[in-house]
């Protein structure tokens, strides 16, 4: 059953689910955009919409994926009319469902007048917001990345709640109009701040001093930073492990764990070199380091609540929405329903078993489900065959044969007719 890529999960201490919205509006017209089997966008949405008015979209919901129960009803609808049958949603098959002809659908000619050039405006710059998707939305994250607001471990190509946050976080720092929508003046100011922070600064013309009359003691300074230590700006392994200790003492409050080392982290580094007395530089030199084996070395290792675990867990699911649908799947280049579910516990330390049938074995009954229980359905053999998570407000996330990693309600015909109860895991 075909379904919608929805917004990434937003929680708050009252992590109900009651804060995802389904954005439903392209940024273009249709017909702008060529729709075939494996598009996700608006366009697929008004195109199921129109097949369905026509009687060809058979299905009860429409959505902005473009699976196979689509191109079955585009092939139907190209054979009853006479066109290519290649399930292909070109500019002849608009045509015929618009009720335009092909010259109507094909650009303008332009005119001869010639014309004068006019200089760049911002008038003509593309709005990210959430939801939004192309080359455009990774440099925005590449850029904030590099001004320590996008804290994520990968840049994507999708505009979801950590860009959202990360536009925001810049906005109130720049006294911008916090909407968390990347418009033209937050991307000119974003540019701006780029072009500053890679300009290099001018060498300061040395004053001279008069030669002391006896040997001269240094002052003394802040620890001056060397290649090894960890501050704004580095990458890789050793990032995540800080923050991992960091978050493990209390510091790091951020919900995920990355291997950058952003405003997020420079703000735990200097708290905790506050907290034990420390220079508050926020660069990590040997001296921090083995304060904190020091402290870890009074400190039980600490264990997360069955609270925190959904929060992360969900969390985790929603960085992985619009992930394909493969079978047997368990990473995220692909998922099966189970392999899906098996991967967000088990980064957060939960072990489930592999199957289906296993997980409806290995989890205790409720008689309504909380958010991050799991909710079993039997679909397409006896039994408990498919499975996703819980989220409240009668929604639960799940990897869809037909959809990939989603967001789909209880309360559909389709999923009650299916559904066998909800199980809650015993952490």
């Amino acid at each position: 059953m075909e379904n919608t890529v929805v917004k990434r999960l937003v929680m708050t201490s009252a992590f109900a689910g009651a804060f995802f919205a389904v954005p439903l509006v392209g940024e273009a017209a249709l017909g702008d955009n060529t729709l075939k089997q494996g598009t996700t966008h608006a366009d697929v949405q008004q195109l199921q919409s129109i097949l369905k008015q026509k009687g060809y979209f058979k299905d009860s919901q429409t959505t902005t994926y473009f699976g196979p129960i689509t191109k079955k009803a585009v092939m139907d609808f190209q054979k009853a009319n006479g066109l290519v049958v290649d399930g292909i949603v070109g500019k002849n098959t608009y045509g015929k469902l618009l009720g335009k002809s092909f010259q109507e659908l094909a650009p303008k000619p332009t005119t001869t007048k010639p014309i004068t050039a006019k200089p760049a405006s911002n008038s003509n710059t593309r709005v990210m917001k959430l939801s939004s998707t192309g080359q455009a939305v990774m440099k925005l994250q590449q850029d904030l990345k590099f001004l320590g607001y996008f804290t994520y471990y990968k840049t994507t190509d999708y505009y979801g709640t950590i860009t959202t946050e990360a536009v925001r976080k810049f906005q109130i720092n720049q006294k911008l109009k916090v909407t968390g929508v990347a418009d033209a003046k937050t991307q000119e100011m974003i540019a701006k701040a780029v072009a500053a922070k890679k300009a290099p600064t001018a060498p300061s013309k040395p004053k001279p001093t008069p030669a002391p009359s006896k040997p001269a003691t240094p002052p003394a300074s802040k620890p001056q930073p060397t290649s090894k230590d960890l501050k704004f700006g580095t990458t890789g392994p050793e990032v995540k492990q800080l923050q991992t200790r960091l978050k493990n003492l209390g510091f790091f409050k951020y919900p995920m764990i990355t291997d950058y080392f952003g405003t997020v982290t420079e703000d735990s580094v200097e708290a905790f070199q506050k907290a034990h007395g420390l220079p508050v530089t926020g660069i990590v030199t040997k001296t921090v380091l083995d304060k904190m084996t020091e402290v870890e070395n009074k400190k039980p290792e600490p264990v997360k609540t069955p609270n925190e675990i959904t929060i992360n867990v969900i969390a985790n699911a929603a960085e992985l929405m619009g992930t394909p649908y493969v079978w047997a799947g368990t990473t995220p280049s692909g998922f099966d329903c189970s392999g899906f579910i098996q991967y967000v516990f088990a980064k957060e330390d939960v072990a489930l078993p592999r199957t289906v049938a296993q997980m409806w074995n290995a989890t205790t009954a409720v008689s309504k489900p909380a958010v991050g229980d799991l909710v079993f359905f039997e679909t397409y053999a006896t039994g408990p065959s498919h499975l996703g998570i819980y989220l409240g407000n009668d929604q639960f996330v799940h990897s869809g044969s037909s959809t990939g990693v989603t967001i789909s309600n209880l309360t559909y015909k389709y999923w009650q007719d299916r559904y066998l109860g909800s199980k809650r895991i015993n952490y």
